[in-house]
């Protein structure tokens, strides 16, 4: 009777041990916190990405700016907001948070879906849809980037350096330029620098002079935090010219070599970026 009564409990305990464990088993796989350790992201990845969030808000903005004036661009803007965002990049936020990843691929196609429907979208719709494209960007930007990277100095000064490439980017598209007609708009420029260039794509002019205020605002926050006062100011006072640049439709190689000779040097040296810079 003793020993059957013993091995009784014995086998209770077992069942109880193998629930436990089952439950603890279901809760680390089906927790999504646990994602944030299937990849560690290097400084340089998440200032990519950082520079890619603020691309997206960027042009979410536009869209919502350009509404009440010219829908046709506000439409362009709205298409841009998924432009960056690959396959790739939507798997790393699923990794750390699918329900956010989900929820951030459905709030652009929302906001893009808005413009093609047979009647222009309302104001106070698109001002909604905005506005959850920002609330699911702030998710994502909890999610995905970790704490101490998204407080890391060097990662938000490679994050400028992104977005300043950006900016030339979409000046680029603005103005026609061309990588394969570089030279000969350099030797058709050389003695017009001061003129004003044509327009060719507005959206992507606007893109430009929005990310080229926006570069100013995130660089107040590492300004103090250069490795060198030389270093700092060479940034502020070449990142004040690109938007000043842009604003007077200067040549596109004069911006180029305004930031190789200037804003990409400074970054390099007050913030050890480690770059590859452009030699002559």
């Amino acid at each position: 009777m003793g020993a059957w009564l013993y091995n009784k409990m014995s086998m209770r305990k077992l069942i109880i041990t193998f629930l436990i464990l089952s439950i603890v088993s279901s809760v680390a796989i089906s927790n999504p916190l646990n994602r944030a350790f299937a990849h560690t992201f290097s400084g340089d990845e998440s200032a990519t990405f950082l520079a890619l969030l603020e691309m997206i808000k960027t042009e979410a903005h536009l869209a919502q700016q350009n509404l009440g004036t010219n829908v046709t661009l506000a439409h362009e803007h709205a298409e841009a907001t998924t432009e960056h965002l690959d396959a790739n990049q939507t798997k790393e936020i699923s990794e750390r948070n699918t329900r956010v990843s989900n929820e951030l691929n459905d709030s652009l196609t929302a906001l893009k879906n808005a413009f093609n429907s047979t009647s222009p979208p309302t104001a106070s719709d698109i001002k909604d849809k905005v506005s959850n494209v920002d609330a699911t960007l702030g998710e994502v930007l909890s999610v995905r980037i970790d704490k101490n990277q998204l407080n890391n100095v060097t990662v938000k000064a490679s994050t400028i350096n992104d977005l300043v490439g950006e900016t030339l980017e979409h000046y680029g598209e603005a103005v026609g330029h061309e990588d394969t007609n570089k030279s000969s708009e350099s030797n058709s420029t050389t003695n017009a620098s001061s003129s004003a260039v044509k327009i060719v794509n507005e959206a992507a002019y606007q893109t430009a002079q929005a990310l080229s205020s926006r570069v100013i605002e995130l660089y107040k926050d590492v300004n103090s935090k250069a490795l060198n006062s030389t270093a700092a100011e060479n940034v502020q006072s070449g990142l004040e010219m690109l938007k000043s640049d842009i604003d007077k439709k200067v040549p596109f190689d004069s911006l180029d070599k305004l930031i190789d000779s200037t804003i990409s040097p400074a970054l390099n040296s007050g913030y050890d970026l480690k770059l590859k810079l452009e030699e002559g």
